[in-house]
């Protein structure tokens, strides 16, 4: 019998396996990795020693200079015992291990490059990794292959009446999909991200970096991702891999340079499809895709031209240049397909930073202003007044995209999506009291977002946030690691013993855990035994878990010293919420505790007197179940009158027999009753007067307001994903419109 909790597992058909149904609670995606000994026993080498190993990252680390090194090798001399060897003498004995233990990965190779260009041939250096030996890398890493999907799979969920796909990663999307159904039989997709983006490597912009040295991967790529190859993986399966570049991550500018289009000033500025230039703010109407086949053939076509005048009116009309595309050489990989929606960029950083938040601040400067705290938010003093701000910034402040935001897709999220685009475009044209002209790329962009949701999974997948990180170290590199001359070789070669070190480092530690596992041994069984308890004798425990453990719903933190009723009542006389605080517990208690099938003590009534002492908390941990992805999220919630010489109470959603509420914290505790203690919080419904006791493990999760006047609450419903799900579906229940 199929129920509301089922999901179901379909692999592609050229996998060979059936379809699967769960029991949602029992599906699991992530990998199941048993505790195997280490094939090597000595992952240190080529270093002699282990000790030598952990100087020489600790140096690498540390961007240690000659002499640096130098002093921490006399040092370590000075302080060795003779457990291990240690035979470095200065800092170019480190070098040349490092040098010897660059096997372990796949490194860079350099090859010149002879460009024609004004009537003379530029060399260039191109720097690197060979693609197959990288893929080689990752599959043959103990740590990363468990985490590997060989096969394109559906996903979905049972609602009660059908099966409803939803979408996250990757192999969960229709390219994935295609791809694989393009393959030879028994073929298995190998897919990569593509990364592009240009930075300057010195603060004063004369030495700039940009991508050039990753598109040199193309040409390694292009002769086997035709033909493909054997590996024998991990797990003792031979398979037959095509490595596909599925997707392509970048900022508008470097997009157009992958599909070599001539960008935003050119009669159709968009590398993906082919709208006008003057129809940008138009995103109602979906004009004609952009593919790959259609450009190689006016380029093809461009170049049996004559003249070069000839050749630009076939070219200008699609926005595309006079060059053959390397990108082309790839099979399975069309360029204007590959390319995504970067949230980075196109959302928080352009559409947001240099059109939205400059209007909205026209609006709201006449309002003030209100800070809130939350977690996994930046706690900013005020923003009216912030001029300059990374994407990343920008994203908290903004929180305006949500739809794109999603960590999971239903087709109802993205119809849903799909539907906010055009209401907000709708509210834009609408707008009688600005003069803004919304005519411009990354407005159209938004088009291609759910497009690219359905075919490459959730937006995570290719923004370039996570990516932008890599510039740093690189800067840093620069600056403190180089002589400023050949430095693209010296910033690679340190790059890569980062990356060596990260190996050997993850191998000891898989050693000690080994290790350490056999040296324990089997647990003792006696501590398991079961232990026999009537009904009569078991715990209260038994209904209502010990909060020790981490993996229940909720947890009482930051205890403070036990206080009588009386105390606690004297502390806030004049807060009418803690007016005869005991009397009423009293009355909850005594309709609490049988409500949840837990007997009174002796039968008998409760009534705690004012001298009965309880223990307050000041923090409140709770797990729980997001509406978007339904993984385990965890949230920390503070009930504390001084948090940082300001008061911090949190708001949360209260589970209640008849609805989900929204309440804020006033006081947690426990509650001694009889022989057990009962976590309790008192919690003031919004926009009513009396305050109310629940139950702590009643709690959903925390929630964000901001208050606004009187007893006005705002609720910030897109702080995050899931929060966002729970306030519509506390409107739908309640039988509001919900607009979108």
């Amino acid at each position: 019998m199929l129920t509301s909790h089922m999901a179901m597992l379909e692999h592609h058909l050229s996998s060979g396996i059936e379809a699967e149904v769960y029991a949602f609670n029992d599906f699991k995606r992530g990998p199941a990795v048993p505790l195997e000994a280490p094939s090597n026993s000595k992952p240190w080498r080529p270093f002699h020693s282990r000790l030598e190993c952990e100087v020489a990252e600790l140096a690498l680390e540390a961007g240690l200079n000659n002499e640096q090194t130098d002093q921490l090798i006399k040092i370590c001399h000075c302080c060795a015992v003779g457990k291990e060897n240690f035979t470095f003498k200065n800092h170019k004995d480190i070098h040349v291990k490092w040098e010897a233990a660059s096997f372990r990965i796949t490194k860079f190779t350099k090859e010149v490059i002879s460009v024609p260009y004004d009537g003379k041939m530029w060399n260039f250096d191109l720097h690197y990794r060979d693609l197959w030996g990288l893929a080689s890398d990752l599959l043959g890493d103990p740590h990363i292959f468990p985490h590997f999907t060989f096969d394109a799979q559906r996903l979905s969920k049972f609602d009660s009446e059908t099966f409803v796909c939803f979408i996250g990663e990757p192999y969960t999307a229709q390219d994935f999909w295609d791809v694989q159904s393009q393959l030879l039989p028994g073929g298995k997709p190998l897919a990569f991200i593509l990364y592009a983006d240009k930075t300057r490597l010195s603060s004063f912009g004369t030495v700039g970096i940009g991508s050039s040295y990753v598109v040199g991967w193309l040409p390694i790529l292009a002769s086997k991702s035709r033909v493909g190859q054997w590996f024998a993986c991990m797990d003792g399966v031979e398979r037959w891999f095509f490595l596909v570049v599925l997707i392509l991550s970048a900022d508008y500018e470097e997009q157009c340079v992958m599909s070599l289009t001539r960008g935003v000033m050119s009669l159709w500025p968009c590398p993906i499809c082919l709208v006008p230039r003057d129809a940008l703010s138009n995103t109602s109407k979906m004009y004609t895709r952009r593919t790959m086949d259609d450009s190689c053939a006016a380029v093809t076509t461009a170049r049996a031209k004559d003249t070069i005048e000839e050749q630009e009116e076939v070219l200008k009309v699609l926005g595309l240049c006079n060059i053959e595309n390397a990108l082309w050489a790839i099979q399975y990989l069309d360029v204007h397909r590959a390319l995504s929606h970067d949230r980075c960029h196109f959302n928080h950083g352009g559409l947001w930073l240099c059109h939205y938040w400059v209007e909205l601040q026209k609006y709201i400067a006449r309002l003030g202003r209100a800070k809130v705290s939350q977690r996994n938010l930046r706690h900013l003093n005020q923003v009216m007044n912030i001029s300059f701000a990374d994407s990343a910034m920008h994203e908290d402040i903004s929180k305006a995209d949500i739809y794109a935001a999603f960590e999971v897709h239903t087709t109802a999220t993205i119809s849903e999506g799909r539907g906010a685009v055009q209401a907000l475009t709708a509210l834009m044209k609408d707008d009688d009291e600005s003069d803004k002209d919304w005519n411009f790329l990354k407005l159209h962009m938004l088009t291609h977002l759910f497009n690219d949701i359905e075919a490459k999974g959730a937006s995570r997948n290719y923004n370039t946030k996570p990516n932008e990180q890599m510039h740093r170290p690189l800067k840093d590199w620069y600056q403190d690691r180089t002589n400023f001359k050949d430095f693209a070789e010296q910033i690679l070669r340190i790059d890569h013993w980062f990356h060596v070190a990260d190996d050997i480092c993850r191998r000891l530690l898989d050693l000690d855990d080994y290790l350490m596992f056999k040296s324990q041994g089997q647990a003792n069984n006696d501590d398991d035994k079961d232990k026999d308890y009537s009904d009569a004798q078991r715990p209260v425990s038994d209904f209502l878990p010990s909060l020790n453990d981490g993996s229940l719903h909720v947890k009482l933190g930051s205890s403070q010293a036990p206080q009588t009723f009386a105390l606690i009542e004297d502390t806030h006389q004049n807060d009418d919420t803690f007016t005869n605080f005991h009397v009423r517990l009293n009355s909850f208690l005594n309709d609490f505790l049988p409500a949840c099938n837990i007997p009174l003590p002796d039968g008998k009534r409760i009534h705690l007197k004012s001298d009965v002492a309880v223990t307050a908390h000041q923090f409140l941990r709770v797990n729980f179940e997001s509406l978007v992805d339904w993984r385990q999220h965890m949230d920390y919630l503070r009930c504390n009158p001084c948090f940082f010489n300001a008061p911090h109470f949190d708001c949360v959603f209260i589970q209640t027999h008849a609805n989900v509420i929204i309440g804020r914290l006033l006081f947690l505790f426990d509650c001694p009753v009889g022989e057990d203690l009962f976590p309790l919080a008192l919690d003031k419904q919004l926009n009513l007067f009396r305050a109310k006791f629940f139950s702590v493990r009643s709690i959903i999760r925390g929630a964000l307001l901001v208050h606004d006047a009187g007893l006005d609450y705002l609720v910030v419903d897109t702080v995050n994903t899931d929060m966002f799900l729970r306030v519509k579906e506390m409107h739908l229940q309640a039988g509001h419109v919900v607009h979108i």
